[in-house]
């Protein structure tokens, strides 16, 4: 028979293995999902991912890499009249929620947009490859 303090060390030892073992499956399982949505591959780790699921032959794989080439500068284009137009749209936003603050809130908006700008910064850096 197990004497009471080693049986209530082995139940805090195991009940601390099983807080550990549900611990690490909730974070992947969460947390996981959260980290491979940041994800961006990297623009060949998608080429060969495509080349291999439509099982394309080498002409057809250069002449997918010629179109993609050939539209990429249009993309970009695109990219840069939606980040233009989404910065002047939140800086009319910013305006107008500035004329509903007191000066001592527009200080404490000051840093919450820096805050958030720094936030944007540091998820822009971590979610490209």
């Amino acid at each position: 028979m197990i004497e009471p303090k080693r049986k209530t060390l082995l139940f805090i030892i195991l009940a601390f293995l099983l807080g550990a073992v549900g611990g690490t499956f909730v974070g992947k399982s969460y947390f996981g999902k959260r980290d491979s949505f940041r994800h961006h591959p990297a623009r060949e780790e998608v080429r060969k991912e495509f080349i291999k699921k439509l099982k394309l032959t080498p002409e057809q794989s250069v002449a997918v890499d010629s179109i993609l080439e050939a539209t990429r500068p249009k993309f970009s284009a695109i990219r840069e009249q939606h980040t233009q137009l989404f910065q002047a749209q939140r800086d009319s936003l910013r305006k107008e929620i500035r004329t509903l603050l007191s000066q001592e809130q527009n200080l404490l908006y000051d840093r919450y947009i820096k805050e958030m700008e720094e936030r944007e910064s540091r998820w822009r850096r971590q979610g490209k490859p």
